[in-house]
């Protein structure tokens, strides 16, 4: 039997599949064949008949991902079409059926923000939240869709989503999704104010990662655009509602050099560093980088405990004793705390939130150490020794010191008068004498 004769007649119940399949056994698989049909999955999405929709997913679960000949899914079809308890049934076997790209480039997510459906949406959004990033052949996320077709209650929902969700990469996802721009180089923002939407640029703006001023293919940014197109309409409210969340004309805004500009300067000192801690941490295994923050981590701890604890004859150093004591112990100890410090610093994940945590949590626990280690040792009522303050000047004239020889590095590498040719050419490990 043709398959796209089943497809086209009435099977409405599973006992009249079935019977096609006593007839034919290899009928449903024969519809694998054709990379474009109508299948049987495709007509109970179209009708909303959860029974058979389901029977089919059990039998043939490759059905749920095939494109009709309108470059349709059958959750594309049960979207369009309403049927959202059937929709929420498909999800159920497979949520990635909510990524999968129709015509267009449109996604049964797409289609939701479109066709408007805050419940079906929410379910979409929890079951795949990676759904989020797609974007149409026009570069358009649900977002902008949204935005374009007035579905506020759709986009008070997304809104509310983005700043609960708590996926792995939750921040970086919403910076994505709110300052994605389409083909024009339009973002959600620049089309709702084309569009003098104040309800859809309060619902924007209430999110911190929006880039209020980013600019579109054209130079414009919302504010110019709103100003630019929204000539014969009453814009001073929405105006109003862009300028007090720091929205600005191109003109105010910092001139910004494209990637390719931004690739030809030259590296500076900063990036260097970051790039170079950057790569250290990469290429580090995460067994052996968790192995070695125990080791510094019990480094830390140990020599903290040996700084805080009391000394009972601390009275009674005599002048001998110092340079053993203070400078010798001390000394090693010192450098070695704070190099333990160090090597923790380059063993925790890259990012300035967690460079900024280490700061605050190490910075007060290394000036604990030091004026513990400073009025632990003294000389019954005089003063510190002077060794023992020549002894952290020492140490941090080493740190110095490493920086520098570190910047001697860049700068040798930056240079723009390059080494003298050698004698011989080195390429894919032959050699050629010149």
């Amino acid at each position: 039997m043709d398959p796209r004769l089943l497809s086209a007649q009435s099977v409405d119940s599973v006992d009249a599949l079935y019977s096609f399949i006593q007839a034919d056994p290899c009928i449903l698989q024969r519809f694998d064949v054709l990379p474009f049909i109508h299948t049987p999955l495709h007509e109970a999405s179209f009708t909303g008949n959860i029974d058979l929709a389901m029977e089919l997913m059990i039998l043939q679960p490759s059905f749920a991902k095939k494109l009709n000949e309108d470059g349709l899914s059958p959750l594309h079809l049960a979207v369009e079409n309403h049927k959202v308890e059937l929709a929420q049934e498909l999800i159920k076997f497979d949520p990635n059926l909510v990524r999968i790209r129709g015509r267009g480039g449109t996604t049964p997510l797409h289609l939701v923000a479109e066709k408007g459906d805050a419940d079906l949406l929410t379910k979409f959004l929890f079951v795949c939240p990676e759904s989020i990033r797609d974007a149409n052949v026009n570069g358009e996320t649900a977002l902008h869709i949204m935005v374009k077709n007035d579905r506020h209650e759709e986009l008070e929902v997304l809104r509310g989503w983005m700043q609960r969700m708590l996926i792995s990469d939750a921040l970086s996802t919403e910076k994505h999704i709110l300052n994605t721009r389409d083909r024009d180089g339009n973002t959600a923002l620049h089309l709702a104010a084309y569009k003098n939407d104040s309800k859809a640029l309060k619902e924007l703006l209430e999110c911190m990662s929006l880039n209020r001023n980013i600019q579109n293919k054209s130079g414009m940014t919302a504010l110019d655009l709103l100003r630019a197109k929204g000539s014969h309409m009453n814009i001073k409210e929405t105006e109003k509602i862009i300028k007090d969340s720091g929205g600005k004309t191109r003109d105010s805004v910092t001139t910004v050099s494209t990637m390719s500009e931004f690739l030809k300067t030259p590296v500076s000192f900063r990036e260097h560093c970051s790039t170079g801690l950057a790569r250290y941490k990469s290429n580090m295994a995460d067994g052996t980088r968790n192995a070695l923050l125990v080791i510094t981590a019990l480094i830390i701890t140990a020599i903290y405990q040996t700084a805080v604890q009391p000394e009972d004859d601390q009275d009674f150093i005599k002048d001998n004793d110092v340079v053993t004591k203070i400078v010798l112990l001390w000394g090693f100890n010192t450098i070695a705390y704070f190099l333990a410090m160090a090597l923790t610093f380059l063993l925790i994940p890259f990012g300035g939130t967690y460079t900024w945590w280490f700061i605050c949590i190490t910075l007060p626990l290394d000036c604990s150490y030091v004026v513990s280690t400073y009025m632990k040792y003294k000389l019954g009522r005089h003063v510190i020794p002077i060794t023992l303050i020549y002894m952290y000047v020492i140490v941090i004239l080493g740190f110095f010191l490493g920086l520098l020889v570190f910047y001697v590095r860049w700068r040798r590498t930056t240079r723009k008068n390059g080494p003298e040719p050698k004698s011989e050419l080195i390429s894919e490990g032959f050699k050629t004498v010149v």
